[in-house]
């Protein structure tokens, strides 16, 4: 498992000194990272490894305990579909990681606002500008407190997304 990162490269986003080509580093945000983006973290990896496409992704959480782990309805619902939340572990936003992704992408616009706060010369998108029907507005709501429905819609809403980001986004940046 993938947990917090030191760029260690120099000049980050700068990739002129490099001689092999690296993944594509892709960054997941939410409020504690323990519901939506333990789910888009490992839902993320599985599209793109059954794309083809070498990409890194790592979660975090504007206001995230470090350590936790995943919430029990998060991991019910991925489990369902196949994805494994149990190592788990929180972590908090740091301008370490929004400088190591080359996207970020945040569950809401105030997530979105914390990435850039960091780093605004960083990527920062809201998740559903991928979603390719318009159908789910401008953000995954938080499934907290909401019970098992609200997490489902959630994992719902975040594959849509997910889907049409390896779709239109990452594809076309593997092919030039």
């Amino acid at each position: 498992m993938f947990v917090g990162v030191l760029p260690t490269d120099p000049g980050v986003g700068d990739f002129s000194h490099m001689s092999e080509p690296r993944p594509y580093r892709v960054l997941v945000v939410c409020t504690g990272n323990t519901c939506r983006t333990p789910i888009a973290e490992a839902l993320l990896r599985q599209l793109t490894e059954e794309a083809g496409i070498d990409a890194e992704v790592v979660s975090a959480g504007t206001h995230a305990t470090p350590g936790w782990p995943a919430h029990p309805e998060s991991q019910a619902v991925a489990a369902e579909a196949g994805l494994d939340l149990s190592d788990h572990q929180a972590q908090p936003l740091t301008v370490e990681l929004v400088q190591w992704a080359d996207i970020v992408l945040g569950m809401s616009h105030g997530h979105v606002a914390h990435a850039l706060a960091l780093d605004d010369t960083a990527d920062v998108r809201v998740i559903t500008e991928f979603d390719r029907g318009g159908q789910i507005g401008h953000g995954v709501g938080d499934p907290i407190g909401w019970g098992r429905k609200a997490y489902e819609i959630a994992f719902t809403e975040i594959r849509v997304c997910l889907e049409g980001f390896v779709e239109d986004h990452l594809r076309r940046l593997s092919t030039g």
